[in-house]
This record gives C-alpha cells, sequence and structure tokens, in this order.
C-alpha cells in the first residue's frame, strides 16, 4: 500500500513531494524521505533545492498539524494518556522549547505526534516555527547533502545508517541548543 503511495506521488514530482511534505507533518503516513532520496538520486543538482521544498512544505504542514493539536488534541491525548502524562509533556514543552521541535525533526517518532502534541499542550507557535524550521530544515538538507555527495550509494548508506546518524545530529543541535540558552541566560 504504501510503496503504491510512493510511485503515485513520484509521479507528479516536484508537487508530490510537496503534497507528501506537507500532510506527513500532519497526518499522512508516506514520509518525504521516500520521494526526496530518490528525486534527488536521479537529479543530484537539484537535491538543495528539493530539501528546501521538503522544508517549507514539512512546516507549513506542521502548522496545520498544529492547529488540528489545538482543536482535536487535547481530547485526543486524554483518550491514550494520563493527565500526568500530558501534564508532562506541557512542562518539557515549556523547559525545552524549540529544543524539543529540534530533535523531534531528527527522531524515527513520525513528526506528526509532536505537530498535533505541540497544537495540544498550547506551545508558543512562533517558537514551533523556528524549531521545525530548524530541525525539518537540517535534517532534509543533509539528505541532500548525503545524496549531492555519495550518488547511487546515497540510497543504501541512508537506509543503514541514516536513523542512528540523524539522531546523532539531532543530540549535537540539542546541546548546541542547551550551550546556547545557558550563555543566554549569563
Amino acid at each position: 500500500m504504501i510503496d503504491q503511495l510512493i510511485e503515485f506521488f513520484r509521479d507528479w514530482g516536484v508537487w508530490g513531494l510537496v503534497v507528501v511534505s506537507f500532510t506527513e507533518s500532519s497526518f499522512f503516513i508516506v514520509p518525504p524521505d521516500a520521494l526526496l532520496i530518490p528525486m534527488s538520486i536521479v537529479n543530484p543538482s537539484n537535491a538543495l533545492l528539493y530539501a528546501l521544498y521538503t522544508t517549507v512544505a514539512s512546516v507549513l504542514g506542521g502548522i496545520f498539524g498544529y492547529f488540528l493539536g489545538q482543536i482535536i488534541g487535547r481530547p485526543l491525548l486524554q483518550k491514550f494518556a494520563s493527565p500526568h502524562i500530558i501534564n508532562k509533556a506541557e512542562m518539557m514543552y515549556e523547559k525545552y522549547g524549540a529544543g524539543a521541535i529540534i530533535f523531534a525533526g531528527f527522531t524515527p517518532i513520525p513528526y506528526k505526534v509532536f505537530t498535533v502534541l505541540s497544537g495540544a499542550v498550547k506551545m508558543n507557535l512562533p517558537v514551533f516555527i523556528i524549531g521545525s524550521l530548524i530541525g525539518r530544515g537540517a535534517r532534509f538538507f543533509l539528505v541532500a547533502l548525503v545524496v549531492m555527495y555519495f550518488g547511487d550509494q546515497a540510497m543504501s548508506l541512508i537506509t543503514k545508517y541514516g536513523a542512528v546518524t540523524t539522531l546523532i545530529v539531532g543530540v549535537i543541535f540539542i546541546f548546541a541548543f542547551f550551550i546556547y540558552r545557558k550563555r543566554k541566560v549569563k
């Protein structure tokens, strides 16, 4: 089923990439990497442009997911999580702000979970957008750069090491974020 959806959207080219990137950030199941990687391998000179399209569409879809979270997120959360867990999530978002969203852009957990949760716990929208731009942008541009550098080998490298690499890069971003916050407080 997912392979058929990927093929369907791949036939749309850039528009398919944009639609998948937008919808994946709020409710859809096809990850943008499934189109970004092969499109970048076929046309590596456009890989950075594809990463830009993917980032912008993903952030816009994330904003849509955020508003979905404001509308239906709290009742949905209450069906699946205890009030204690919901309060803990709210405290984490308050404490880590954009850092939580930046890290979310790199985790294997679907990004839509974080976008809807952000709206449900009423995270500051500009902070959400900035964190999304940094986290999602870094992830998709990293994929594009890997494709540009490794060419046809990129698909097997990303499949084999992608999850670990994105988590490592995510952790690096989080450490950089915490160092920035510590220096800003002083």
